[in-house]
């Protein structure tokens, strides 16, 4: 957790907000991340922490789910009868609220980071997350709003210029891919089951999908479980 030197002060104040963390000096930033070496006089590492590529780790459950003999039916409409709904904004429920994120994916093979970097910004965090074989990810989450068009020239120079704050390597930078997206939310930014006539919703994950989905997972198959009847029949999904 990184912040330039002008905006120095968002690091204590995010340290009075979290915890499981040790504070940095440069010289030790240098030797965690040389990368960084003489941008960065202070921060907070998450020794703990651990990402993850989600579109690798969405393949491999796929696979998982052929392997135990379930099958994933894609573009098609959804049965009459769901049992366990997961479709984000889609589902019915009246108070999720859409909160947009943007990210773009970049191309870099002269950096080598190897941690999950979040440069804070009074404005929004902006993260950087190594993807292997000279590829990171940049993202933010902006704003609450229900526009789901691809990101605005305000947001993508603001990436930019984050990952030119972390390296100035990533001036030559080959932009790969960009996008934005709506992602679920309650309230109070937490997931959780809610019953609603035959239909259980898992929803209002929002960033924290990949982190609690294995415990929300397991709280869903238990109530599936407890709802079943004795005579063995498939769970559909939406």
């Amino acid at each position: 957790m990184l912040a330039p030197r002008r905006d120095r002060a968002e690091v204590a104040r995010f340290a009075r907000r979290t915890c499981a963390y040790r504070e940095v000096s440069g010289p030790e930033i240098d030797v965690l991340e040389p990368a960084l070496a003489g941008r960065f006089d202070a921060g907070l590492f998450f020794e703990r922490e651990a990402h993850l590529d989600p579109r690798r780790a969405l393949r491999d459950l796929a696979g998982e789910v052929h392997r135990l003999g379930g099958e994933i039916q894609l573009g098609c409409a959804a049965p009459k009868r769901v049992d366990l709904d997961c479709t984000g904004m889609a589902a019915p429920l009246a108070d999720l609220r859409p909160v947009r994120g943007e990210m773009a994916i970049l191309r870099c093979p002269e950096v080598a980071m190897r941690r999950t970097l979040r440069l804070l910004h009074p404005r929004t965090p902006i993260y950087l997350v190594p993807r292997g074989d000279g590829h990171y990810m940049l993202g933010a989450t902006m704003v609450e709003s229900d526009h789901s068009g691809p990101p605005s020239l305000r947001a993508l120079m603001e990436l930019m210029g984050a990952a030119y704050a972390l390296s100035p390597a990533f001036a030559e930078a080959e932009v790969v891919e960009i996008g934005a997206g709506l992602r679920p939310a309650f309230p109070n930014n937490l997931p959780r089951l809610e019953r609603r006539e035959e239909t259980l919703f898992l929803n209002g994950l929002y960033r924290h999908g990949f982190l609690l989905a294995p415990a929300m997972a397991q709280a869903a198959a238990d109530q599936l479980m407890e709802q079943r009847d004795e005579n063995t029949r498939e769970f559909r999904t939406a």
